[in-house]
């Protein structure tokens, strides 16, 4: 008893003295901020991240991430981030053009920057009446699912960065993600085999990566889903019909029924695969990839 007694008395005179260090108590520890420029890479963060995260999500729901640009509340959360997660590609060009510390920028891509599109295009509008032109860099840098897996990399490595003690629990969570991201690439690499020699037209000049990771010929317009078809959207539908002899139209979302009917007057069979830049009305991410491949494999079956 009396050993006892005595460490604890040299126990609570060393912590007086300073002599021994005891490390603080990480219960109230203030967790680490990430934001996300687009919703795929949130919903990569969220699947990396642990409890140490805080991890939000500040695009207005109705709108192109790519062209949102931040309120002040939204660019005030940016700026006291502790990781701002980029999708690189010039993607969010708004951030070149307002202040945010660098050394919480993550540039999701740049492990494939060698590799990135260069591609032409018009300005247009979207149902918004914001105009914008995908001329640049082709930036929808995710639907390549095996780019998508070096994004999450990036993600993953940024977070044990800030979280060291995290790490295990990190990487257990990011060889999840990749492993269902390695499943959407071994799916779209059967479909593009099983799909050559077919040719599609897509709506939008947002399917450059995955043209190139699968195989798949297309040629874009720059349409919108729930826009009223006009003679020249007509004229350029017809033109493409000439020189490729598509089957398909592949929409970035639903499109409306007046535009499957008058497709379907040209030949044309409408499918969606939507890219979800933003976040989807139901289920997430990965369950609007696996509906995407489901649509592609009915072209197989007619």
């Amino acid at each position: 008893m009396r050993k006892t007694n005595l460490a604890i008395q040299l126990t609570a005179a060393a912590l007086l003295t300073g002599w021994l260090s005891v490390p603080a108590p990480v219960q109230g520890a203030e967790k680490v901020k990430v934001v996300s420029v687009n919703y795929p890479l949130h919903y990569f963060a969220e699947r990396i991240g642990t409890d140490s995260f805080s991890i939000d999500y500040l695009v207005a729901l109705d709108l192109d991430p790519a062209f949102w640009e931040p309120g002040d509340e939204a660019l005030m959360a940016f700026q006291k981030a502790d990781i701002v997660i980029r999708n690189g590609a010039d993607y969010a060009k708004w951030m070149n053009v307002v202040t945010l510390p660098s050394t919480t920028k993550v540039d999701t891509s740049r492990a494939f920057s060698d590799r990135l599109i260069k591609v032409e295009g018009g300005a247009h509008s979207h149902g918004d009446g914001a105009v914008h032109s995908h001329a640049g860099t082709a930036f929808t840098t995710w639907i390549d699912f095996s780019q998508a897996a070096m994004q999450a990399e990036a993600i993953a490595k940024r977070m044990t960065r800030n979280a060291p003690s995290e790490a295990k629990q990190i990487g257990e969570n990011l060889a999840g993600l990749k492993a269902d991201l390695g499943e959407l690439d071994e799916e779209m690499k059967s479909l593009g085999k099983k799909l050559k020699g077919q040719s599609f037209v897509v709506s939008h000049p947002i399917y450059q990566y995955w043209s190139r990771a699968y195989g798949i010929k297309i040629d874009s317009l720059e349409w919108e889903p729930e826009m009223k078809l006009g003679e020249k959207e007509i004229a350029d539908l017809k033109a493409v019909i000439s020189k490729s002899k598509p089957q398909w139209m592949i929409w970035e979302g639903e499109p409306t029924k007046e535009n499957v009917e008058a497709l379907a007057q040209l030949g044309l069979s409408s499918l969606v695969f939507s890219p979800a830049a933003n976040r989807p009305e139901e289920g997430d991410w990965l369950e609007v990839m696996r509906q995407n491949i489901k649509n592609l494999e009915e072209v197989l079956l007619r």
